[in-house]
């Protein structure tokens, strides 16, 4: 109890400070409890300009959502790119993603209680659903919860399953000894819940562009030919010098 140890703070600065020290102090105290009321205050002030924004933001993420609904693959050429998603996905469930047409993120209202990631597909050979949504929502005493859809899966097809046989295009898998699908994500609560969607919500949602296009990886080999070429203008001019 944040109350109980300034009052312990306090006793104890009554016996090892001197009375000019415990003024001092108390001032300072003082001070820090009005900056903890102005950081309140500012925290609640940021809030309403962040639920501002977020209500103008949504037409524009429509927009673009319509327009992504047009490329194909764009959603699983954006997963393939980003280096955590990537790590999870393997060639069945890459197959799954080829049916994806829309992520959309939906905040609560106070932002803060959490969020929800929603996976929208054309009828494919996989799953029933056309929507996936996994939900995230935190408690008052600070623990994250979710709440994930149930996969309808067509016979045969279950990628979750262990030692389930993946009987579409005559492939057969044995699950048991490898890592689980990117879909057990929507299953399973404990598949590192918290990590994949923020990373979705904060960095794919946030800008499919640059992983689709794989900026990062196109900046690396810029960056490697600039100093490829510095290399050889530095060795170029060396070699010069050894001439003359």
């Amino acid at each position: 109890d944040i109350r109980m140890a300034k009052q312990w703070y306090q006793r104890r600065v009554v016996i090892t400070a001197g009375g000019d020290s415990q003024d001092i102090l108390e001032e300072i105290d003082a001070i820090q409890t009005h900056l903890d009321s102005l950081n309140d205050k500012a925290s609640d002030e940021i809030l309403k300009v962040e639920q501002k924004y977020n209500q103008m933001r949504k037409p524009h993420y429509k927009k673009r959502s319509d327009l992504i609904a047009k490329i194909p693959d764009f959603w699983l050429n954006t997963f393939m790119n980003h280096p955590q998603i990537a790590a999870l996905l393997d060639e069945a469930d890459e197959e799954v993603l080829r049916y994806m047409t829309q992520l959309t993120v939906e905040e609560t209202e106070d932002i803060r209680s959490g969020y929800k990631i929603i996976f929208e597909f054309k009828t494919n050979p996989f799953f029933e659903n056309t929507q996936l949504i996994k939900e995230f929502t935190m408690s008052e005493s600070g623990d994250m919860g979710t709440s994930e859809t149930k996969i309808n899966w067509k016979p045969g097809m279950a990628l979750t399953e262990k030692n389930g046989d993946n009987k579409g295009k005559g492939k057969k898998r044995d699950r048991e000894n490898e890592p689980p699908s990117f879909f057990s994500w929507f299953e399973d609560s404990s598949m590192g819940g918290d990590e994949v969607g923020e990373v979705i919500k904060d960095d794919i949602w946030a800008n499919p562009m640059q992983y689709y296009l794989d900026l990062d990886e196109e900046e690396e080999l810029e960056d490697d030919e600039v100093e490829g070429e510095e290399e050889d203008e530095v060795e170029g001019d060396a070699n010069d010098g050894e001439e003359e």
